[in-house]
């Protein structure tokens, strides 16, 4: 039988081939390691919450800065008025008619009351204290041109002496029996309030205005510009506020209505609407020159404002805002 010739393999065949297992070694460990990384990551991901950034991966924003408060502080006074007893007054009984006085010192201040008719255009001038032996008026109540009542201090005792004219003003007659009834501030004696009810201790020592808006609610301007307010016909009083400045107040329709001299913003009366428990908002300006303390009056009948400041009367259907 012949011998089947021999193969000789070539030597480097064999080393190819090592180099062939190798390399598919190394592409199986590197595919292993890619398919482990990617597990891992697979895994991290589940961990953050569907729909949100992971927080490694948010780039910090600067927080906004604060805005500027947009709170107002109050208007500081320029040179607020020191408040004294008024010595003039004023009552509308409505948008032309008005009656107005001026108070003083018993006995020696005349109680000689004017009426207008006409707007404040013409004022005619009456004689109380002859008819009626009164002087120094301390309220002033006018019902209509014929009509106005007022108390004011007896000339021969200086005790209050309540008067009223039904003929405007060509006669004056007092009525005694009706003194009770009324509203007034004896100023022998400021530390108390006479309501209808009767004398009652005033929220103060010293009332310089009082605003009465019916039988049993009224307001009292004392010094330092303390404001009261009664619902009770002076038996009890509310707490205080201040506004700084005011020199008279009157009652009206809504509540009160201040007058304040020496605001910053007002070169003359400052009108400062009030509710009945005294809310304030300043509302006009009348513009007045000279010296205010004392000579300021004001009547609110409707929607018709009087004031009445040194040589000024002003009329105002808006609350200050304008003046006819």
């Amino acid at each position: 039988m012949a011998r089947r010739p021999v193969r000789h393999v070539p030597k480097d065949s064999s080393r190819r081939r090592v180099w062939v297992y190798a390399a598919v070694a190394a592409f199986i460990i590197f595919d292993l390691a890619l398919i482990g990384f990617a597990l891992s990551t697979t895994k991290a991901d589940a961990d953050v919450t569907p729909g949100t950034v992971p927080t490694s991966t948010l780039v910090p924003t600067p927080s906004p800065t604060p805005a500027a408060s947009t709170t107002t502080a109050p208007t500081p006074s320029a040179s607020a008025v020191v408040a004294v007893t008024p010595a003039r007054m004023i009552s509308a009984a409505d948008g032309t008619t008005a009656w107005r006085a001026a108070s003083g010192a018993c006995p020696a201040a005349s109680a000689s009351p004017e009426v207008s008719t006409d707007s404040g255009a013409t004022w005619t001038a009456t004689d109380a204290t002859g008819p009626a032996d009164v002087t120094a008026v301390q309220t002033l109540s006018a019902q209509s041109g014929s009509v106005v009542q007022f108390v004011g201090l007896d000339l021969a005792d200086c005790a209050p002496l309540f008067v009223k004219t039904f003929v405007g003003g060509d006669n004056f007659r007092s009525y005694p029996e009706q003194l009770d009834g009324q509203w007034f501030v004896n100023p022998a004696d400021r530390a108390v309030v006479h309501s209808p009810e009767g004398d009652q201790t005033a929220p103060c020592a010293s009332v310089l205005a009082l605003a009465p808006r019916s039988g049993t609610e009224a307001a009292v301007l004392c010094a330092s510009n303390e404001l009261y307010v009664t619902t009770d016909a002076a038996a009890t009083w509310s707490a205080a506020s201040v506004l700084a400045g005011t020199v008279n107040l009157t009652a009206s329709d809504a509540g009160y209505v201040a007058a304040v001299a020496g605001s910053a913003e007002c070169a003359g009366v400052q009108i400062v609407t009030l509710t009945p428990e005294l809310g304030a908002t300043v509302t006009g300006c009348l513009l007045v020159a000279g010296d205010l303390a004392g000579n300021v009056a004001l009547s609110a009948s409707g929607d018709t404002l009087w004031v009445w400041a040194g040589e000024t009367l002003g009329r105002s259907t808006d609350a200050g805002a304008a003046w006819l």
